[in-house]
């Protein structure tokens, strides 16, 4: 039997859902809630939910229909009301991320996921690319030998944000940031020791403070990182839709180079080579969806839980604590006065 699923958010993210759960074998999408009632009108008959499953809000939503799962993409500062909403139902919950803006809740949220034994899963999509797939991969195999230096670097031209992301104060770390800190704990398979960042919006910008940010990191077994991101880069519109994200690991036996989706592998005495990405078989999205599925059947621990997220979130609250107070911060630190363990290995 399917899992009933309900989808909190109609904005391009909750479209992209709805279409993932219509398609995927395991799931039906038994309602639709936006407060908007433009975007909820155009979910529903863009997805074919009937007008009497969609919902101004998710509490009349839940009150209404039965429901296994909800997906939650609305935005996000209304992540943790709207994720407690759920699981104090008993229902599965995956959040898109950040699924919370301070640590203090997110530990709750995850606490209370626990209590009620509902898996909890976080949207980091970006680690099942194919290019962050094929990294942890090669790092995994020794390809390329101990990681002791990550470089990355990430531009967005200012032109195409949505406005309620344009508005956002520190817009930059919830956006881009927290994926691509996410993407290299992962690939990497190291936990961050260490955060120094500072946050800034160029003189000439015109988006909120924090459109900006620069930082070094540290991570388990002596890695030394650094990584800049910003909102504010123009002139390149026209290259891979205005998006550039590069990164280099520097390892003992060799060099790896990452250009959005391109791989390229520099080896001591041998010519620079591409490295295949493989085949994509599954959208990232329905490899989460996978994940859930899985964790409501068989109680399996997903591998994009709420609690290994906790790791991301104390990392970000790292980023935004150092950039106040111009220190290193270390999220295990955080992670510890916040009373939460620290997600364990693979």
């Amino acid at each position: 039997m399917a899992v009933a699923l309900v989808v909190a958010g109609a904005g391009p993210r909750g479209l992209l859902w709805m279409g993932e759960v219509r398609d995927h074998p395991g799931f039906e999408l038994a309602a639709c809630v936006d407060p908007d009632r433009e975007a909820l009108e155009r979910a529903g008959e863009a997805h074919g939910v009937p007008a009497t499953r969609r919902f101004a809000g998710l509490e009349e939503a839940l009150a209404e229909v039965a429901a296994d799962a909800a997906i939650v993409a609305t935005p996000a500062d209304r992540h943790v009301e709207a994720c407690e909403l759920a699981l104090s139902r008993g229902l599965g919950v995956l959040v898109e991320k950040p699924f919370a803006l301070r640590l203090a809740e997110a530990v709750g949220v995850v606490r209370l996921a626990e209590e009620r034994g509902a898996p909890l899963l976080v949207g980091q999509n970006l680690r099942y690319t194919r290019a962050h797939r094929t990294v942890r991969r090669l790092v995994r195999e020794g390809a390329i030998g101990r990681v002791g230096m990550a470089v990355a670097h990430y531009y967005h031209t200012p032109d195409h944000l949505p406005p309620s992301h344009a508005a956002m104060t520190n817009s930059v770390l919830w956006g881009p940031v927290v994926h691509h800190m996410d993407a290299l704990r992962y690939t990497l398979g190291s936990r961050v020791t260490g955060v120094v960042a500072q946050t800034f919006t160029t003189p000439w910008g015109p988006l909120p403070d924090g459109a900006s940010l620069q930082a070094m990191l540290t991570l388990e077994g002596d890695v030394h990182a650094t990584y800049t991101a910003t909102y504010e880069s123009k002139g390149h519109e026209r290259f891979e839709g205005g998006q550039e994200f590069y990164e280099r690991l520097v390892g003992e036996r060799a060099t790896l180079h990452v250009l959005n989706r391109w791989l390229v592998l520099c080896e001591p005495g041998r010519h620079p080579r591409w490295i295949r990405r493989g085949r994509r078989p599954r959208t990232e999205e329905s490899i989460l969806l996978n994940q859930l599925e899985r964790a409501l059947r068989d109680d399996s621990e997903p591998d994009a839980s709420g609690r290994d997220n906790l790791e991301t979130v104390a990392t970000m609250e790292a980023c935004l604590i150092s950039a106040s107070e111009g220190r290193w911060v270390d999220p295990g630190e955080l992670l510890r006065e916040a009373g939460a363990e620290r997600a364990p290995r693979d």
